[in-house]
């Protein structure tokens, strides 16, 4: 049961991986055409598709980091892996947020449509490439492997209590 556990986990992240790499395909260029990009963003059905296999590519990371805390007892390692886990996180979104935001004030420049950053979500056709991309995905493991030592290390806590 556990390898076919794992197979489904190697082809969750596959799928996951092809997924994110896929979705920057649909990312449009910022061209003053007319349209402002007002067609939607069909990079989100990629993202219907992949659902699945990025729940399963989720728990199966929070899985795996629950069982690496099981393996590393010592409280030491598991702080500053969890301190560094953090901040890695809190620098990756706060990245991706200012990255984000410079594209939408390029596209207010480009675009004659648009008069206000107000007017454009932050993720839409023209940003799919600063949130789908490897610096992202990290981010998704860097959360699992959060919640997994958060979850192990309580479940560890209240084991000692009782």
């Amino acid at each position: 049961m556990r390898k076919l556990l794992l197979f489904l986990y190697i082809v969750s992240l596959l799928a996951v991986l092809i997924g994110f790499y896929g979705m920057n395909i649909f990312t449009e260029s910022i061209e003053e055409d007319g349209t402002g990009g007002g067609n939607g963003n069909p990079a989100l059905f990629i993202l219907v598709f992949l659902m699945p296999f990025f729940f399963y590519f989720l728990y199966g990371t929070t899985e795996l980091s629950m069982r690496f805390v099981e393996r590393y007892k010592k409280r030491r390692t598991l702080v500053i892996s969890l301190v560094f886990s953090v901040v890695a996180t809190i620098s990756i979104v706060v990245y991706t947020f200012l990255k984000a935001q410079a594209l939408r004030n390029e596209i207010i420049q480009r675009q004659e449509n648009f008069d206000d950053v107000s007017q454009i979500s932050l993720w839409n056709a023209f940003s799919n490439s600063v949130f789908f991309n490897p610096l992202t995905f990290i981010l998704v493991i860097l959360v699992c492997y959060i919640f997994g030592v958060i979850w192990n290390s309580s479940k560890n806590c209240r084991k000692k209590i009782l």
